[in-house]
């Protein structure tokens, strides 16, 4: 099983490339009504006033700091993440460079993007419509988006199913007459009995960090790679602009150990090698899965 959060550590590892960000854990569970008070294991170090630390998926501001207790007075779900259930001894990672839910919202991104006409990967749904015989046109059940048809074909037998050649999709149709709001189009008369429709579809959206990629969003596991690549893509590429802030930086590695240009390289050589997994990816479902429909 593949989770969402396992990839999101891949990408990770790979973008602190070995950095190791300040951590501590959390002495007492929080539930996600608990109130604004963290009391931590270890000494508070660089837990501070203004600052931000996370625990799982969810970000804390601190709006003061008590050494002495170790307790934090905090802002919930900072940064639009959400109030969650925390367990004792949870990790807390001071200042992450790479939050969580915003690994999460930009997994979803990946997502919606492998499915999108430039990349053109896609799952296969496989769907069984009983036919009256009579309707040209019949409701694709439980469809909620096609990108097309793949194949059609009619139950002659219990082991002969025969192409059905001369049939089409419909889309936005009204959702009063054909549910699903797609509707099959048959326009050459068949009997009565079972038809057997092929579809691709879009990959779908995980909801939180412990959702199965396999199970949830139906994304094979030989393209998780192009999941972390694209992660890393659009995680590294703001950090070039970001150099450019007029404002006062933090941050003393300059021109010499890090020059203008090597956030947008890092970049280019990531993007290369995704286009070329999406190529490979997209060749091999379409040799799988050629579109045998002919009108």
């Amino acid at each position: 099983m593949t989770t969402a959060l396992t990839i999101i550590n891949r990408a990770s590892r790979s973008l602190l490339s070995g950095l190791v960000e300040e951590r501590n854990k959390l002495a007492t569970a929080l539930s996600d009504t608990t109130g604004t008070s963290v009391v931590t294991t270890y000494d508070l170090k660089g837990l501070q006033a203004g600052t931000v630390f996370e625990i799982d998926s969810e970000l804390f501001f601190v709006w003061v700091a008590d050494g002495g207790s170790k307790t934090l007075t905090v802002e919930r779900g900072y940064g639009g993440s959400t109030p969650a259930t925390h367990s004792a001894a949870a990790v807390i990672t001071l200042n992450p460079k790479f939050p969580k839910q915003q690994l999460l919202d930009t997994l979803n991104s990946e997502i919606d993007d492998l499915s999108s006409p430039t990349n053109g990967l896609f799952r296969i749904v496989v769907a069984s419509l009983t036919y009256n015989g009579t309707d040209r046109q019949i409701n694709l059940t439980s469809a909620t988006s096609v990108l097309g048809l793949v194949d059609v074909s009619y139950k002659y037998l219990a082991t002969d199913y025969v192409p059905m050649r001369n049939t089409e999709l419909k889309r936005d149709m009204a959702t009063a007459d054909f549910a699903s709001g797609f509707a099959l189009t048959i326009n050459d008369g068949i009997l009565s009995g079972t038809v057997r429709v092929t579809y691709r579809a879009p990959f779908v959206r995980v909801v939180t960090t412990a959702d199965d990629l396999q199970t949830v969003s139906f994304v094979p596991a030989v393209m998780e790679d192009i999941l972390e690549l694209g992660l890393q893509i659009r995680m590294i590429a703001p950090r070039e602009p970001k150099r450019s802030y007029i404002e006062s930086q933090g941050d003393t590695r300059r021109s010499e150990e890090v020059p203008p240009g090597s956030a947008i390289n890092s970049v280019a050589g990531l993007m290369r090698l995704k286009r070329d997994r999406i190529a490979a990816e997209s060749a091999r479902l379409n040799t799988s899965y050629p579109i045998l429909i002919r009108r």
